[in-house]
């Protein structure tokens, strides 16, 4: 096994640590939400306990307490889930190393479309990160934000959303989505270990000192988590989406991404309402919602995606055929003249004129629809020939 194999199956086994960890944390933090909503108040009345609530699981019965801790009275051992989210973030980050940034950032980008230079878009990637935290953290640390959570939540929200155009306008569609989950994930674990965590150890810091807690960390953790919930089902959908190139590829992708966000929001604060019986959201909700999804179903059919033509320009096979020698056949050949592969990837073929026109859908799709091929567009093919291929099929296919 080669270099590249084992980079391969070390990117796999990447995945499925992040995977792992991703259910660990995520799961504990909706756990927790869902937790806060079916507390009821003890009975008899206890006044050490906010609420408690009564669960059957595997034939046996659990009883969960939330509890006030008097000064002096230190729990032991707490939990606080900050290496399930340490882990998400670490075996995320080095999946974007390793399957954007090792190559030099040729996968981030279509050289033909974007300003940046693939080094480029490695160093605005690598430092959104950062800068994104610092902008997210410290505007829900003014005192702005406590005056008028309303506003701020409207002014992240169209940050993010000019996030996500910018991110679609510079990278591909596919790079771009992941990228904005990453940049909601690196804000997310950051908020754990910065806020969220914090407040909890001075809260068991201040009954040791037999002193009240410090009432502001609590809130701004508090906050945090709520936060973090929202953002939970939109960032699963970056990671989905992925592998999903009707979401990613269209030229409004942007506007699919802000809408599909809009809408895992939406379905976050749906499953809180339910959670807590409240029908008024629930009514407002169930109405919104329907049409929210008639807009993303509308925004699909109307915006043109990349694969669409309406050319009524003849392409001759004589066309597609030199552009397929010229650009594809390198790799996908009985013999590729590719020292870098050993056989014609998928196993896909071009050197006849049936195999050319039997996969004629899939020449289109990697070609015109997602832009994958060439991969890094090594061999040079042009906006326009693209457009051709997919004209080709789109009339036909003819082998004339």
């Amino acid at each position: 096994m080669g270099a590249s194999g084992l980079l391969s199956w070390f990117v796999v086994g990447l995945l499925w640590a992040h995977i792992v960890a991703i259910f660990g944390w995520v799961g504990s933090s909706l756990y927790f939400m869902w937790l806060d909503s079916k507390l009821r108040p003890p009975t008899p009345p206890r006044d050490d306990v906010f609420g408690e609530a009564w669960m059957g699981h595997g034939g046996g019965f659990y009883i969960v307490q939330k509890r006030r801790i008097a000064a002096g009275q230190v729990p032991s051992p707490i939990y606080w889930f900050r290496v399930e989210a340490a882990v998400t973030w670490v075996t995320g980050f080095l999946l974007l190393v390793f399957v954007y940034y090792w190559s030099g950032g040729l996968d981030l980008i279509d050289p033909t479309d974007s300003p940046l230079s693939p080094i480029g878009a490695v160093g605005v990637a690598i430092a959104l990160l950062p800068i994104c935290w610092i902008v997210y953290d410290r505007l829900w640390v003014a005192g702005f934000a406590e005056r008028y959570p309303a506003r701020a939540n409207a002014i992240s929200l169209v940050l993010l959303f000019a996030l996500i155009y910018l991110l679609c306008e510079l990278f591909t569609g596919r790079s771009a989505f992941i990228h904005v989950g990453a940049v909601l994930g690196t804000n997310m674990v950051a908020s754990v270990w910065t806020r969220i965590i914090p407040a909890q150890e001075e809260a068991v810091a201040a009954t040791k000192a037999g002193r009240e807690r410090n009432s502001v960390l609590a809130m701004r953790a508090k906050r945090r988590a709520t936060h973090n919930t929202y953002l939970t089902l939109p960032v699963l959908f970056t990671m989905i989406a992925t592998h999903t190139p009707a979401t990613y590829s269209p030229p409004f992708n942007w506007f699919i991404l802000t809408l599909v966000i809009a809408l895992g929001i939406a379905a976050r604060h749906l499953m809180i309402l339910f959670d807590r019986r409240e029908r008024s959201g629930l009514r407002w909700i169930a109405g919104g919602g329907p049409m929210a999804a008639a807009l993303v179903v509308l925004g699909l059919l109307v915006i043109p995606s990349r694969g669409v033509s309406t050319s009524t320009r003849h392409v001759p096979f004589t066309v597609v055929r030199g552009i397929i020698d010229l650009r594809c056949t390198s790799c996908h050949s009985r013999n590729p003249s590719n020292n870098v592969v050993g056989a014609a990837p998928n196993g896909l073929r071009f050197d006849t004129v049936q195999e050319i026109v039997t996969h004629a859908p899939e020449i289109k799709a990697s070609a015109l629809v997602t832009h994958t091929m060439p991969p890094h567009n090594a061999t040079h093919m042009t906006t326009e020939e693209r457009s051709l291929l997919g004209i080709w099929v789109d009339q036909g296919a003819q082998a004339n």
